[in-house]
């Protein structure tokens, strides 16, 4: 298992060196914004370019991350880092609970590579694990920062206003 984790690693390493552009992976036409614009041409990719699987911005297929339960937790650790650098290579971070366990992480980001962003090129872009529905959220009780959150359905009825332009809030 150790010569795969490190050829993977020379994979990730090497996509992480070799980075696309971002107008082509994005498929965005960069050249036709207005002067004014380009200087936010991120931005705009963001909004307007076209999402792709991370697998795909990478070059790394989500198949050939091991299943976390097939490594020891030091092997764990350490691709779970080399995702980290990768990702951030193309300018995406996980923000995962503190403390979380590692395996945990690798797991979700690993789940996560299957997901389809917009590859901007500069910036930062936040990929979050939790959708703040306590039911649903992916992280173990200790961790779940969504439970601390106290939403009454009432105070986000839209029907609860007599004005239709009016904003619960």
């Amino acid at each position: 298992m150790d010569t795969y984790l490190v050829q993977l690693t020379e994979q990730m390493r090497e996509s992480a060196e070799n980075l696309p552009d971002p107008n082509l992976m994005s498929e965005f036409d960069e050249e036709s914004l207005p002067e004014e614009l380009k200087p936010f041409a991120y931005a705009e990719r963001y909004i307007h370019g076209k999402a792709k699987k991370i697998s795909t911005i990478t070059s790394i297929p989500t198949e050939t991350f091991p299943p976390a339960d097939q490594l020891a937790e030091a092997q764990v650790s350490f691709l779970y880092d080399e995702m980290k650098r990768l990702l951030k290579a193309f300018c995406f971070y996980a923000d995962f609970p503190e403390g979380l366990p590692v395996k945990i992480k690798y797991r979700l980001l690993q789940k996560k590579w299957e997901d389809e962003v917009v590859y901007t090129g500069e910036g930062m872009s936040c990929f979050e694990f939790c959708d703040y529905e306590p039911g649903r959220c992916p992280f173990p009780e200790k961790f779940c920062g969504c439970k601390d959150f106290d939403f009454e359905d009432d105070d986000w009825d839209m029907d609860n206003t007599d004005d239709p332009d009016e904003m619960p809030f």
